[in-house]
């Protein structure tokens, strides 16, 4: 306890005697550092413990509430995006098929299919036309992209059903226009009901695959020279001296929604 009071005096004494000197005083300096500089890092703890655990509490739900409504924001505008898309895609559809009509050589009848394969193991579709337009049996139907789709098999007043090419009943007289053949290989394209095959080749006609295969013309059903398909792959029949092409179609018989009707 004495000693204290004796470092207590001392220390008031060097105090006293610093300030009529004018001088600074150390001891201050180490009281100030020792009580002030702690209680600041208290409150600077106090305010920032405030703001996570206190402040959050206010906070939080505001910018839940901006997140829902940017969320809400960013789910309309992908909406109208899709929207805005879809009218695009809509809109270049139907001007190519207008394009597509307008320079057609042939005149032709535009017709939106309104089923697909609607009977079980055939391989038709029925079209939004029928008699009351001008369509009889047998007439042509072409893809939007120019390929033979098949001919009308049953025609009433405003519809027709088409039987397509792929159909088992269905053939056409084809010929190969490959390589600038002056008289180029002949023979029939048959449906086998998912695909098409170009039989009664001879067994020397040049066909290979990536040639492309039309309508001969031949029987006067069909106008020549409208795109049937592609060559894929040969089949040879040595026993019989001809061979058979598999032929990719052109037209895309499993998602038609138009067609177009030869006049």
């Amino acid at each position: 306890m004495l000693t204290a009071l004796l470092l207590c005096g001392a220390l008031n004494a060097i105090h006293h005697q610093r300030q009529r000197r004018n001088q600074p005083d150390p001891v201050s300096g180490v009281v100030r550092d020792a009580a002030l500089i702690p209680a600041q890092t208290v409150t600077v703890q106090v305010a920032q413990w405030w703001r996570m655990h206190v402040g959050s509490l206010f906070v939080g739900p505001q910018l839940a509430q901006r997140n829902r409504a940017l969320g809400e924001q960013v789910l309309a505008l992908s909406g109208e995006n899709k929207q805005l898309l879809a009218a695009q895609q809509e809109n270049n559809r139907l001007r190519a098929l207008l394009n597509f009509e307008q320079k057609s050589p042939r005149p032709l009848l535009a017709a939106e299919v309104t089923a697909l394969k609607p009977v079980p193991h055939s391989e038709t579709i029925t079209l939004n036309r029928g008699s009351t337009s001008g369509v009889k049996l047998r007439t042509i139907a072409i893809a939007p992209n120019g390929a033979l789709i098949g001919q009308v098999l049953d025609v009433s007043s405003r519809s027709c059903t088409v039987l397509m090419l792929t159909d088992a009943g269905s053939s056409v007289g084809a010929q190969v226009r490959a390589r600038g053949v002056a008289k180029p290989p002949i023979g029939v394209c048959q449906g086998t009901g998912d695909s098409i095959h170009l039989t009664y080749l001879k067994s020397d006609d040049d066909v290979r695959p990536g040639d492309l295969v039309t309508t001969s013309g031949l029987g006067g059903v069909f106008p020549a020279d409208i795109p049937i398909g592609t060559v894929v792959s040969i089949q040879n029949d040595a026993t019989r001296s001809i061979k058979t092409a598999v032929v990719r179609p052109n037209a895309y018989f499993d998602s038609l929604e138009e067609a177009f009707l030869i006049r």
